[in-house]
């Protein structure tokens, strides 16, 4: 089975070939089932067809192809965004609190954050990416552009400040308060050729800001409640659609970028997970056997089931938690 999206099936048909199409309720993602004799009952005929009876460097090509998919499809995505054009707003600094780590390190008001860590911050998400990226370093440089054109470089502290889960808090932790009517600017490239080739660079750009968050919340510099559940996936997803076709394609894109990543991690029901047996088969010159490989499934079932709860529990606070 190939389905577009999750949930139930609002249409579905069956090829010549036999494999079955499904247009899910949920177009976010999709999944593909394989004809596994491992997994489910075969017909001795349809047995030559079985994934299970590929050979190894068959089934890792069809099993890295799923991450593929997702890359291929926020490559469509980021370059159709930035051939339209992306609408963001740079980040200039409204007031600095007194007596705040932004004061003590020289911020002044009327200054535009371009830069933290010799990365360049265009836009109000990239300040966010980069703050995360560093936190917990205890000497970060911050790079200004003063009202006059003048570049500055500020060394902060974020080794001992609390983090907080949101971008606005974020900054606030820092005493910034950023300034909302700051110029909506656009970044359009009209060519398709300069459009695709952002597009590539972004998957780079996104790839490495997710894997640096797994880096961050296994090290524990950054909390859990940082992540978003499928609540909070849903009204993102929503909330994006309801900005305009480039926020939502924007928004996809990123989605596609972490499920190629999380995809590929070697866990077990992941397809990173079925990378890893088969090299192990190509270690041991058999397969694990199906008992191992279900203990093994169910028990990471279940710290999935634990991680969903704990995901959900983030979407509650943060959406009913008062303001």
């Amino acid at each position: 089975r190939i389905s577009i999206g999750f949930g139930k099936p609002l249409i579905q048909w069956k090829s010549r070939n036999g494999c079955e199409w499904v247009w899910a309720m949920w177009p976010l993602g999709g999944y593909v089932h394989l004809l596994n004799s491992r997994i489910s009952p075969v017909p001795k005929e349809k047995l030559p067809l079985c994934f299970d009876k590929k050979p190894l460097s068959v089934r890792v090509g069809i099993l890295l192809a799923g991450a593929a998919a997702n890359l291929f499809t926020a490559w469509i995505g980021f370059s159709l965004v930035f051939f339209i054009g992306l609408k963001y707003q740079p980040l200039f600094i409204e007031a600095i609190a007194h007596g705040s780590p932004a004061y003590q390190a020289g911020l002044q008001s009327g200054q535009q954050i371009v830069a933290i860590g010799g990365n360049a911050t265009e836009t109000f998400s990239d300040v966010g990416m980069r703050l995360i990226q560093f936190w917990g370093n205890s000497q970060v440089k911050i790079t200004v552009k003063t009202a006059d054109g003048l570049m500055a470089t500020k060394v902060f502290d974020l080794s001992k400040i609390q983090f907080v889960s949101d971008n606005k808090n974020l900054l606030s932790s820092l005493g910034i308060t950023p300034n909302i009517q700051a110029p909506i600017q656009i970044k359009q490239f009209p060519k398709v050729a300069s459009a695709v080739y952002q597009g590539i660079l972004w998957i780079i750009k996104v790839s490495y800001f997710f894997l640096i968050i797994l880096k961050q919340l296994v090290a524990g510099i950054i909390p859990f409640s940082l992540l978003l559940g499928p609540i909070g996936l849903f009204v993102s997803s929503i909330d994006s659609f309801t900005q305009g076709l480039t926020v939502y394609l924007y928004f996809i894109s990123n989605l596609s970028v972490a499920v190629a990543l999380i995809n590929l991690f070697p866990i077990p029901g992941l397809d990173g997970g079925s990378i890893l047996y088969v090299f192990i088969e190509k270690i041991r010159r058999k397969p694990l056997s199906v008992a191992a490989e279900v203990l093994a499934y169910r028990l990471l079932f279940i710290l999935f089931c634990v991680l969903l709860v704990q995901l959900l529990m983030n979407d509650l606070t943060r959406y009913l938690k008062p303001h």
